[in-house]
């Protein structure tokens, strides 16, 4: 099967790839951007719909059992797989060393659904942290993360590649109202776990029972007031050296590990 061959920049198919770097465009298209083998592999493994996919000559000629297995399955379903020369996938690329293969797929479609342990970020915006949070969550076991529509966009290329392809593993449902859901989530006994400095050390917690929420706030103002009140228990990590915090999503990784503790 012969695929299409890209040999300008100027491409329609490499304009509207370039305009997908947009949260906007990626929004009004229900499209978003995928970079590399490792999540190439992960997204098809979960059976998302792919729209389009680029790769180079050097790619195919490295990966051809990928190209047998999965590009080739993928184009018989009437996906479009186009070749292209590294200089123009380099143009569109996020990445100071691209792989040789970019994705668009359909955004994610969720249900909604009720769940034991839930992670809520509040206005987390660096991207890099919302990643890794989310791949934090994946590996502790929890069920889904929640986020405002101030948190990073998890469909922006540096939240996907922090996550690693957890964001393909788990839900993750952005609101429009954290609070709104944050008291739907108490009227339904989940208990909210709050990070603030004046909460509670997280050592001398006291044990905790089925279904929970931790909630993680901004990197640099922390929870809100509003979300605050919201919480049934505020813990904090304890310091013992001269640093004043800690990265939101070191802090987080900590704490869900911790809480975790309870029901192995």
């Amino acid at each position: 099967m012969m695929f299409l061959e890209i040999s300008s920049k100027n491409n329609d198919q490499i304009k509207y790839l370039r305009k997908l770097s947009s949260k906007s465009f990626r929004d009004g298209q229900a499209a978003f951007v995928i970079e590399g083998s490792k999540l190439f592999l992960e997204a098809y493994k979960k059976q998302l719909r792919f729209k389009q996919v680029f790769v180079t000559k050097e790619w195919l000629a490295i990966n051809p059992d990928l190209v047998s297995q999965y590009l080739m399955v993928l184009a018989g379903n009437g996906v479009s797989i186009a070749v292209v020369e590294m200089s123009i996938l380099s143009s569109v690329s996020s990445l100071q060393k691209p792989e040789g293969i970019i994705c668009v797929l359909d955004k994610i479609k969720l249900q909604p659904g009720a769940f034991k342990r839930y992670v809520i970020l509040e206005d987390v915006q660096d991207p890099y942290n919302v990643g890794t949070i989310i791949r934090t969550a994946d590996a502790a076991g929890f069920d889904c993360v929640i986020t405002s529509v101030k948190t990073a966009d998890i469909y922006n290329e540096k939240v996907l590649r922090g996550s690693m392809g957890s964001v393909f593993h788990l839900p993750i449902y952005q609101v429009e109202s954290l609070f709104d859901y944050v008291r739907h989530l108490k009227s339904q006994s989940v208990t909210i776990i709050g990070t603030a400095l004046t909460g509670s050390c997280l050592w001398e917690r006291k044990p905790l029972s089925e279904p929970f929420a931790i909630v993680m706030g901004n990197e640099s103002q922390g929870m809100s007031d509003e979300m605050s009140k919201c919480c049934d228990v505020l813990l904090k990590i304890p310091i013992f050296g001269q640093a004043e915090s800690l990265n939101v999503a070191t802090a987080a990784g900590i704490i869900m590990y911790d809480l975790v503790r309870d029901f192995k």
